[in-house]
């Protein structure tokens, strides 16, 4: 058994008289891929910023590496080893992929005291980090692109490399493939499945599209109005009624 870098136990959250989540318990394992899906509105939304420190939970518990995290800020999480993308790609739209990285990993120094000056001889190493993260993400021939001028799909993983830049333990990807073509799916599952296993990550991710959910899936996780319905291995979840009938039968049928 892998030993659990997060562990979220017993999460509920309501938004006024509304109950989004109910009794939500989940871990991640270290090293391991935990997607996250169900119906629109079943949650997953929430739980992710519950579990980033977006949002806090009204009941129940967030650990991460052992440490209670449960009313710790997103940004203080950030500092502790949470790494975490956007469905619509955060980027400095203006400034060439190369200084995108260049602001990332002078935030990673900057972490524990962010107006302290970059050391010089740290500095000096930058160079060698961005060349790679450029190498690591594909983006050894578009170093000086101006970011805004990317497409979609390579913004996306810009996002990806400066998130890399802080060097997480764990990556919270929110539908890493939305609005992809099927050749951008294909090229960010290769992408993520080398990534993970070059930087031992962990990662949780919420995502609709079921050919990367079981691309990349070590664990499945599903959330039907608030409550998990079922948590295992991409075979279990594939063959478990409850998830057929309430998420998957479309799916399935679409792949049979």
């Amino acid at each position: 058994m892998n030993a659990m870098v997060l562990e979220a136990t017993s999460l509920d959250k309501s938004y006024g008289r509304i109950g989004v989540l109910r009794d939500v318990s989940l871990t991640i394992g270290a090293g391991e891929s935990h997607v996250v899906i169900g119906p629109n509105g079943a949650g997953k939304t929430t739980l992710f910023k519950v579990l980033t420190g977006e949002l806090y939970a009204d009941r129940g518990a967030v650990h991460f590496q052992g440490r209670d995290v449960t009313r710790v800020p997103a940004h203080k999480r950030v500092h502790l080893g949470f790494g975490r993308t956007f469905q619509v790609a955060k980027v400095f739209s203006k400034l060439s992929v190369q200084d995108n990285l260049l602001i990332a990993l002078e935030a990673r120094v900057r972490r524990q005291n962010p107006l302290a000056r970059v050391p010089r001889a740290v500095a000096a190493g930058f160079a060698v980090a961005i060349d790679q993260l450029l190498a690591d993400t594909g983006f050894a021939a578009q170093r000086d692109a101006i970011s805004g001028t990317l497409a979609y799909g390579d913004r996306k993983r810009l996002e990806l490399a400066m998130v890399l830049a802080l060097e997480p333990a764990v990556l919270f990807l929110d539908e890493p493939t939305a609005g992809m073509s099927a050749a951008e799916r294909h090229a960010t599952v290769e992408l993520l499945k080398a990534v993970k296993r070059k930087r031992s990550l962990s990662m949780l991710m919420t995502e609709h599209d079921m050919d990367v959910v079981f691309g990349l899936a070590d664990r499945i996780s599903v959330l039907h109005y608030g409550q998990l319905i079922a948590s295992g291995t991409p075979a279990e979840i594939r063959a478990n009624d409850k998830v057929k009938e309430v998420y998957l039968g479309d799916e399935e049928d679409a792949h049979a």
